[in-house]
């Protein structure tokens, strides 16, 4: 038996960082909203072992791959999958190391499609729990696409959709070390944590503009002083008239809001000439956009 489907990518349209936690991780509040920039993976059932085919040079094959995690996290906390396996073909278009979440949903999706493969009838509050034990943004991808997430990110408010948002991403082919971002944070400099509650605002509201003049990154100072190749892509956005511009996560990929489709791709093609990822996108409101039916009825 085989299951094909999409996975998304991400962006924060928020992110806050409020301290430091006692785990050694950050206390955050972010706005998190799915993209049509997608991922395809193909699973199928077979004898005992879990293997991952890539088309993609330098991702991991092996058991530090977190779809190869995620399988093998069901395989060994259900009773039901105990001895199943699967072969897992990815074929990967979100850049790896963006901050676009591509290998969270990856993980994500691949736990909510084996538990359909494998019928393992798991309600989804409990692949949560495995999401959460993989990743702290990979949780949001089995929520809902668009959700203010808290604590690690994996404290989950999901929320209406807003409007359609029409995107141009860059990633200029930079992977950000995610732990140094961190380290360089100067939390005495951090915005005070009640502007989440402004952006929440302008999203529920569809307030496209007001949301995209008041997008915010924390991690973004520190990101732009020390790749100057991200500021050169940031501000090529600017330059093209988005209505706002931000760095997804700990970086390296900026994206920014346009006021249309037509805008969008205009600025796409005149950022063609240069030497990064481009890519035109839109906000994705539903699970239906990208998931098969036969995921979403099920259990």
């Amino acid at each position: 038996m085989k299951l094909a489907f999409r996975t998304p990518a991400k962006i924060n349209l928020g992110l806050f960082v409020l301290g430091k936690r006692d785990d050694g991780f950050h206390e955050l509040e972010t706005l998190f909203q799915m993209v049509s920039l997608y991922d395809e993976i193909e699973l199928e059932s077979r004898e005992q072992d879990i293997a991952l085919e890539c088309d993609a040079p330098g991702i991991p094959t092996d058991g530090t791959n977190l779809a190869v995690r995620a399988a093998e996290m069901l395989r060994e906390s259900v009773p039901a999958a105990a001895g199943r396996g699967c072969r897992i073909r990815l074929k990967k278009h979100i850049p790896a190391g963006a901050g676009l979440g591509g290998g969270s949903g990856n993980a994500a999706y691949v736990l909510w499609g084996l538990n359909r493969l494998w019928d393992l009838k798991l309600e989804r509050s409990a692949l949560h729990e495995f999401a959460a034990r993989l990743g702290s943004d990979i949780p949001f991808f089995l929520s809902a696409p668009q959700a203010v997430g808290r604590g690690r990110g994996e404290l989950l408010e999901p929320l209406e959709p807003s409007e359609k948002m029409h995107l141009v991403i860059i990633f200029p082919r930079l992977v950000v070390p995610t732990g140094e971002v961190y380290r360089g944070l100067n939390l005495e400099l951090t915005t005070p944590p009640k502007t989440i509650s402004i952006l929440q605002k302008f999203f529920s509201r569809s307030d496209v503009a007001g949301l995209a003049a008041h997008l915010h990154n924390d991690l973004e100072p520190y990101v732009l002083q020390r790749f100057p190749v991200v500021k050169q892509a940031r501000d090529a956005l600017s330059a093209l008239d988005a209505e706002g511009v931000l760095l997804s996560g700990s970086g390296s990929a900026v994206f920014g809001i346009f006021s249309s489709r037509e805008q969008a791709e205009q600025a796409f093609t005149r950022l063609q000439a240069t030497d990064w990822d481009v890519f035109v996108a839109e906000t994705v409101s539903r699970f239906a956009e990208f998931l098969p039916e036969e995921m979403l009825d099920y259990p």
